[in-house]
């Protein structure tokens, strides 16, 4: 199977076109970047939008070793990392610098303030040693929260930390923007794409602005329909099938972060284009974004956990990574993690870039997690080390998680052991390109939350080295969806569609070469006027 039909925009109609090869789609794409119908605009994926590098932040300098910590101590780092963490935030930001050696710690090393830094002095020579999970070092977990959220390094808004305490970690809880206020409603219809809304009164939002527009999923489950491309009726029982989204708090309510380029008037100027409509019956507004963590960072260390058995499903103590929640412009970078359960974890954040990035050795229930409305964030030059060890009965495996209403992300110029994950509740718009994967592990999700994959995912030029086609070959399964260069896989994806008819999805092989290589360095260099790559060095 080599040609599908694809929806060409011309006088704002869509109209069938027949393609062949992989650079036809890409020209297609070039031609409209904001509206095409299967390729989304992920290139303002990661901090800033790809449009700044990561910075190297210089100071003031707060060195652990200063407040008490002594690398090889087995007692004592705790208080002194608080207390070199706690000076930063005082100063209103810096580096939280540890030297050469290994620090253990036994409980987490909480980031609630911006502008500030953890940094080692290079993979291998500062190591973070972590001897108490997050079950003893935090909190107990009730409901397996450990599983799927939380880090030992956890960049958090206190008054988030403290509102989730305070509602005892319930399911359903809001564990994203918080403490949002409205500021204006979307007083015109707005499609897919847009780059400019009418606001029934500007005069609270300036440019520079990050708000959050949101739509209500009304009870017709009509948001529900257009976050997987607005398929004919009966394609899918969102009533029957996704009930539960309108039951948590997280889900009534898509939540999309953007930042304000310019106001004219009552006229908001995104920086981005619009992921989905703005329809009158769904009550788009624009809301602050509450508080938030942004332009903070950990790098050049390695996080080492316990080296144990994976717990069974859904049971894990909470050895996790870093975990970035309701952060925004924050990153990750030269980042080594050894038998942690959960390694790199993001929930509800925006334009986080985790780069030359590694999870490796025993435990490893999610490698990377993306959650509950997580948008335009980038993995970039990762890699997922083979299992040293085989899974414990009950034990499950994942590896690229995205789930939660979450879109814009990206996964790219990776190696790993895992597979392609999604959780449910209609991610959409999410992109995994220039990856070469051993294909194990399996899907998750809760009954009634959705399908597990909306409209508009592409995995472009993915090598399976075991041929395994499962959640990789998605072209009967996610909806206006693109499958381009994925070799290995002689079938699509072996479970029964979520979906019934014509998903209008592609499935386009090529050679051993394919043009563009990375999908995503190419729209970026698209969008900011250079061409395309072949090489997977970062957009620094």
């Amino acid at each position: 199977m080599t040609r599908f039909s694809v929806m060409k925009r011309l006088r704002g109609l869509f109209i069938p076109q027949r393609v062949s090869h992989p650079e036809q789609l890409w020209r297609e794409y070039t031609a409209s970047p904001d509206t095409h119908p299967l390729l989304p605009n992920i290139s303002h994926a990661g901090y800033r939008s790809g449009d700044t590098p990561i910075p190297d932040r210089d100071g003031p300098i707060f060195d652990v070793r200063d407040f008490g910590a002594q690398p090889g101590a087995t007692s004592g780092s705790d208080e002194a990392v608080a207390a070199a963490v706690a000076a930063a935030e005082e100063a209103g930001g810096g580096v939280v610098l540890f030297p050469e050696g290994t620090f253990f710690l036994s409980s987490v090393i909480w980031l609630h303030c911006s502008h500030t830094v953890i940094r080692g002095a290079g993979v291998g020579k500062t190591t973070l040693s972590f001897t108490a999970p997050l079950q003893e070092a935090y909190r107990r977990s009730r409901m397996g929260e450990w599983s799927w959220t939380g880090g030992l390094v956890w960049f958090i808004p206190r008054q988030l930390r403290s509102e989730l305490e305070a509602s005892d970690w319930t399911w359903g809880s809001n564990e994203g923007w918080t403490g949002a206020e409205e500021l204006a409603s979307v007083s015109q219809p707005v499609r897919r794409g847009a780059r400019e809304i009418s606001v029934s009164d500007a005069s609270a939002i300036t440019a520079g602005d990050y708000v959050v527009l949101t739509v209500t999923s009304p009870p017709d489950n009509s948001l529900l329909a257009h976050l997987c491309g607005d398929l004919p009726p009966g394609s899918y029982d969102f009533a029957a099938l996704a009930s539960s989204l309108h039951r948590q708090r997280n889900y009534r309510h898509y939540r999309w972060p953007v930042q304000v380029q310019d106001v004219r008037g009552n006229h908001l100027i995104l920086a981005q284009p619009t992921k989905i409509d703005l329809r009158s019956e769904w009550s788009p507004t624009v809301m602050s974004l509450g508080p938030h963590i942004a332009e903070s960072g950990i790098e050049d260390l390695t996080i080492r956990m316990p080296a144990a058995q994976q717990q069974p499903h859904n049971q894990d103590l909470g050895f996790n990574g870093p975990h970035f929640q309701a952060a925004l412009n924050c990153w990750a970078r030269r980042v080594e993690i050894i038998d942690s359960e959960n390694g790199f974890g993001l929930t509800s954040a925006k334009g986080i870039t985790l780069t030359e990035v590694s999870v490796a050795g025993k435990a490893r229930h999610h490698s990377f997690i993306c959650r509950e409305q997580t948008h335009d964030c980038l993995v970039h030059r990762f890699s997922i080390a083979p299992a040293t060890t085989k899974l414990a009965e009950g034990a499950q495996t994942h590896g690229l998680n995205v789930e939660g209403y979450s879109s814009g992300n990206v996964w790219s110029a990776g190696d790993m052991e895992g597979t392609f994950d999604s959780h449910r509740r209609i991610p959409f718009e999410n992109v995994r390109t220039d990856i070469r994967v051993t294909n194990t592990g399996s899907l998750g999700g809760a009954k009634k939350a959705g399908p597990h994959w909306g409209a508009r995912f592409v995995h472009w030029n993915i090598e399976v080295t075991n041929r395994r086609a499962y959640a990789v070959r998605l072209e009967q399964h996610a909806p206006y969806s693109a499958m381009v260069g994925v070799r290995g896989p002689s079938k699509p994806h072996p479970r029964p569609s979520e979906y019934s008819g014509d998903l209008q999805s592609v499935l386009l092989h090529a050679g051993p070469e394919i043009s563009p290589s990375n999908l995503y360095l190419a729209q970026l260099r698209h969008r900011l006027g250079s061409a395309p790559t072949r090489t997977r060095k970062e957009p620094q």
